[in-house]
């Protein structure tokens, strides 16, 4: 009866070992990234949205600080390289970078490496 117990408490371990293991490379896998197209003549509207949806607008990343409008450029964990202006940050760790044709919201823990590439 005792080894039965210490068993089901040594498999509920390994158990809740494995599934920790498996959501990091998930979350590794799964990176939350969102781009949306937009016209260029819409360039007003678009930046009011953004602005709402993603109002901190500075962020620390590796000990430097990004400001709304400064031209970064950012590597995510996917070796995806984004290149724009930064726009924000929200509550859910989301940054916001417009491009020249899109806006991309990527989850801040999957950019890799980040820096501004021009003053602005």
């Amino acid at each position: 009866m005792y080894y039965d117990i210490v068993f089901a408490a040594l498999l509920a371990l390994v158990i809740t070992w494995l599934i920790g293991a498996g959501s990091k490379v998930m979350r590794v896998v799964i990176t939350r990234s969102t781009e949306l197209g937009f016209n260029p003549v819409d360039i007003d509207l678009v930046l009011q949205r953004c602005y709402g949806m993603f109002p901190i607008p500075s962020v620390s990343f590796n000990g430097a600080i990004f400001h709304r409008g400064m031209s970064v450029r950012a590597v995510t964990s996917k070796e995806r390289v984004i290149e724009g202006r930064f726009v924000g940050i929200n509550k859910d760790n989301m940054l916001c970078i417009l491009t020249p044709s899109s806006v991309i919201a990527q989850e801040l823990d999957s950019i890799l490496e980040m820096r501004v590439v021009g003053e602005g």
